[in-house]
C-alpha cells in the first residue's frame, strides 16, 4: 500500500466519524484570493494526471469504447492514424502505434520487444500517470537486436531476472506506453503489424513461470465523459487518483497548497460545502489555467520540453501540463524533437480559408534525422488530423512520390485546395479554417538536438 493510499484511508474514516468534512479546511481557512491562485496552480499540476486517466480510461477500462484494449496487459495495435483516430490530441502518422497499460499493484510486468531489421525505427516509450517519460526501449536506447524489461511499481525492490536488461519506474501504480514502429510506405503495413505483433507483455510471474500472487483489490473506476475536464468534475478526478501516485519532495509545496481547497488523496470533493466566494474563486483559478493553456499554445516553438523525465523537468509543472494539452504521449528529444510551426513568415497564425503557402527547403536545410522526418497537419482547436480528398495527413521524407529539384531543394505546398495536379505530390492539405503543423524528427541530428537548426519560413502565397 502506498502512502498516499494509508492516508486516504484514515482520511476516509475520520470522515465517517464525522471528524470533519471533505472540506472544512477550505471553507476555515483559506480567502477566495488564495482559492483563485492555489486553484490555477492545482489545476496545472494535476491536469496531466486527470487526462492520462482519460487515455487510460477509453483504452485498458471502458469496454464499450471504440479504442478498447481488451484491459491492463493487453495490447491495442493501429494501422496509420486517421481523423477518426481522437484518442489523444497531435497524433504523429509515420509510425503506427500500439497501445497498451499495465496495472503494477500486484506485481512487474516484463515488455519483450523482437528484433527486428536495422533500418526500421521502433520505440516503446512508457509514461506515468503524470505525464513523465520514463524510457523508450528500442532502436534509439538498445539498438534493434530486441530486449526485455521490467515495468514495476515505485516501491519495487525486488531481483531484477537475469534475461531483463533493466526496470522501468515512475510515480504511479499505472503506466502506459505509445509504442511506435516506422511505416515506410502504406504497403509495408503487413510488415508493421507482423512487428507489432511480436510485442509481448507479461506478468513477472509468468516470464518466470511461477504462480500469480493474490491479485490486487478490485478498483471502483470513475466513468470519464469528456469536458469534465473544465468543470468542477475535474477536482472529484484528481482526488480519486491521487492515492494511486506516489508523493514527490519536489511537489510537497503544490501539495500543502491543494489541501486547502479540498484536494487529499481518495478524499471526495464536494463543490456544495464551500462557501460561494471560494467556490466561484475555483471556477475561476481553473478559467485561468485554461487560458493560460489556450495563450502558451499559440508560441510554441519547441514542443521537446514539453515531454520529460521527472529528473529532467523537475517541478515545470507549466510545461509538463502544456505538453499534455497539445500532444499527450510525446517523446523525449533524445529519440524525437518535434518543432512547432504555428505561424507563417509574417507572424501570423494559419488559416486555411484565409491563405495558402509554401515552405522552401533547400538541400542543406532539409531536417537532419537519423531515421526521418515529417510534418503533420492538425486542424484547430482539437489538434486532431484533417479530413482531405487525398487522405493524406503528414509528409515527410519517407512520403511516397515527393518530387525534389535537380537541385536536392524541396518545396512542400500547404493549402485548403490542390495547388494543382502537377503539385499535388509535395501537397499537404490543410482544413478550411485554423490549423497548426509539427515537424517531427526521428533520430535528431546534432543541430536540431542543440537548437540551432531553424526550419525556413513558411510564406503565404495568397
Amino acid at each position: 500500500m502506498t502512502t498516499r493510499m494509508i492516508i486516504s484511508a484514515f482520511a476516509a474514516l475520520f470522515c465517517s466519524l464525522g471528524l470533519f468534512s471533505a472540506n472544512s479546511v477550505a471553507r476555515d481557512t483559506v480567502t477566495a484570493d488564495e482559492a483563485r491562485t492555489i486553484a490555477k496552480e492545482a489545476y496545472i499540476f494535476t491536469y496531466p494526471l486527470v487526462m492520462m486517466y482519460r487515455t487510460m480510461y477509453l483504452q485498458a477500462i471502458d469496454e464499450k469504447s471504440k479504442s478498447y484494449s481488451g484491459g491492463f496487459g493487453k495490447w491495442l495495435h493501429l494501422g496509420t492514424s486517421s481523423p477518426k483516430d481522437t484518442d489523444i490530441v497531435s497524433p504523429n502518422n509515420d509510425s503506427p502505434y500500439s497501445y497498451a497499460w499495465v496495472d503494477l499493484r500486484t506485481e512487474p510486468w516484463v515488455l519483450t520487444l523482437p528484433k527486428i531489421e536495422d533500418k526500421r525505427f521502433y520505440t516503446s516509450q512508457w509514461d506515468d500517470l503524470w505525464g513523465f517519460v520514463l524510457d523508450n526501449p528500442g532502436s534509439v536506447e538498445d539498438g534493434n537486436g530486441g530486449v526485455s524489461v521490467l515495468l514495476a511499481s515505485p516501491s519495487w525492490k525486488g531481483e531484477l531476472p537475469k534475461s531483463v536488461k533493466r526496470v522501468i519506474q515512475g510515480e504511479s501504480e499505472f503506466l502506459g506506453t505509445l509504442t511506435r514502429t516506422q511505416l515506410f510506405e502504406p504497403k509495408d503495413l503487413p510488415n508493421v503489424q507482423k512487428i507489432q505483433t511480436e510485442y509481448k507483455l507479461q506478468p513477472l510471474s509468468a516470464f518466470l513461470g511461477q504462480a500469480a500472487p493474490k491479485s490486487a483489490p478490485e478498483i471502483k473506476w470513475m466513468e470519464w465523459k469528456d469536458k469534465d475536464e473544465t468543470t468542477e468534475k475535474f477536482w472529484s478526478y484528481a482526488n480519486f487518483l491521487l492515492p494511486f501516485t506516489t508523493p514527490n519532495d519536489m511537489d510537497k509545496n503544490v501539495d500543502a497548497d491543494m489541501t486547502k481547497i479540498g484536494l487529499e488523496p481518495g478524499k471526495p470533493w464536494d463543490a456544495s460545502k464551500l462557501d460561494k466566494d471560494v467556490r466561484d474563486a475555483i471556477a475561476a483559478g481553473m478559467k485561468d489555467a485554461l487560458a493560460q493553456f489556450r495563450d502558451e499554445a499559440t508560441k510554441i516553438d519547441d514542443p521537446s520540453k514539453f515531454f520529460r523525465s521527472r529528473a529532467d523537468a523537475k517541478d515545470d509543472y507549466d510545461n509538463r501540463a502544456l505538453g499534455v494539452n497539445v500532444g499527450i504521449f510525446g517523446n523525449v528529444s533524445k529519440v524525437s524533437v518535434y518543432i512547432a510551426l504555428p505561424k507563417d513568415s509574417k507572424g501570423t497564425l494559419f488559416d486555411g480559408s484565409k491563405a495558402s503557402y509554401e515552405l522552401k527547403f533547400t538541400k542543406e536545410q532539409l531536417p537532419p534525422a537519423k531515421y526521418f522526418w515529417s510534418m503533420t497537419m492538425y486542424k484547430l482547436p482539437q489538434r486532431w488530423l484533417v479530413d482531405n480528398p487525398i487522405n493524406r495527413y503528414s509528409i515527410g521524407s519517407a512520403t511516397d512520390g515527393v518530387k525534389y529539384a535537380a537541385d536536392g531543394s524541396l518545396v512542400l505546398y500547404i493549402s485548403a485546395k490542390s495547388p494543382g495536379k502537377d503539385k499535388e505530390s509535395n501537397w499537404l492539405p490543410a482544413p478550411d479554417g485554423p490549423f497548426w503543423l509539427v515537424l517531427r524528427t526521428y533520430g535528431p541530428g546534432k543541430s536540431i538536438l542543440d537548437r540551432s537548426y531553424k526550419v525556413p519560413p513558411i510564406t503565404t502565397t495568397h
